[in-house]
């Protein structure tokens, strides 16, 4: 369980501060499901809840880390095909759906944290312009 008080009160006091989820997979139970059935052995646990990370989200969180559910997701599409067709050896054949779970599990979690449709107002920018901003102070972090 997060102290979602203390992200509410840094929120409070620092209303332009950017706060990061370490940490953060939701550890979905019909993910540990799928693992477990086709041979794993992962034992019993669990992350943080989607509406936890939400409320954070309207508290100042820009960044959540959820890795160990895209691991998951990916271990568990590569057993089962390993599972359902033993002789199989083309990486191919269990990347393929395992990179679709991933994405699936992705897009879910973009939608969920508001974050869906939002890629086109990213603009990359060059070493060099970064650079510059640093040097000008502009990317310095802004208190209150």
């Amino acid at each position: 369980v997060l102290a979602m008080n203390v992200i509410e009160e840094i929120h409070r006091r620092l209303p332009n501060m950017h706060l990061v989820m370490h940490g953060s997979s939701s550890v979905p139970e019909e993910l540990q499901e799928i693992i477990n059935k086709y041979g794993g052995q992962m034992k019993p646990t669990w992350g943080v809840p989607v509406e936890e990370i939400q409320r954070g989200i309207k508290h100042g969180v820009r960044k959540i880390n959820i890795d160990t559910d895209n691991r998951m997701a990916l271990t568990g599409a590569i057993r089962k095909v390993l599972t359902e067709n033993p002789s199989e050896f083309d990486p191919r054949k269990y990347l393929t759906p395992a990179m679709a779970a991933m994405r699936k599990l992705c897009k879910e979690r973009f939608e969920q944290f508001g974050t869906a449709g939002n890629a086109q107002k990213i603009k990359p920018l060059p070493v060099s312009e970064m650079a510059k901003r640093y040097k000008s102070g502009s990317l310095d972090p802004k208190f209150g």
